[in-house]
């Protein structure tokens, strides 16, 4: 089983877009989850993309839906991360998701050529999951 963490951080990246906003950072088993799609890449041969953690109102714009429906049964995407250049559209990193019998599991994709099957697919207890999406989703409404 595998452990999700949804924490909304002030972007302190000096030159970044989204300088001062609240970011929706992921990480799995306590790692980063753009520490996870790099270490692949890099291992993989691929180029740095560089996409980075949406900003709250990506996160309500192309994620909010996809984070729901991942918490209950059958199958859904979420994007998690965009293009730095501001335009999620350009480039992204999504998983598919797919909830059955307690448990979400997911397999991660990308909005380029570059294969992504080779990461690891993640199975998570379904009610943590469920309460870290909806502690990190209540932060939209405020």
């Amino acid at each position: 089983m595998n452990n999700l963490s949804l924490q909304w951080q002030t972007e302190m990246e000096p030159g970044s877009r989204n300088l001062g906003k609240p970011i929706l950072h992921i990480s799995i088993n306590d790692t980063p989850l753009m520490t996870m799609v790099h270490d692949f890449e890099s291992t993989s041969g691929y180029s740095h993309f560089n996409d980075t953690y949406l900003p709250a109102e990506d996160v309500q714009y192309y994620s909010v839906d996809g984070w729901r429906k991942s918490t209950e049964p059958g199958k859904s995407h979420i994007i998690l991360l965009g293009c730095t250049c501001g335009d999620v559209d350009c480039s992204h990193f999504y998983v598919e998701t797919f909830c059955q019998d307690g448990w979400i599991h997911w397999r991660f994709k990308d909005s380029s050529t570059r294969d992504f099957s080779g990461m690891p697919t993640l199975w998570f207890e379904q009610y943590a999951y469920r309460r870290q999406v909806e502690t990190a989703l209540e932060h939209l409404n405020r």
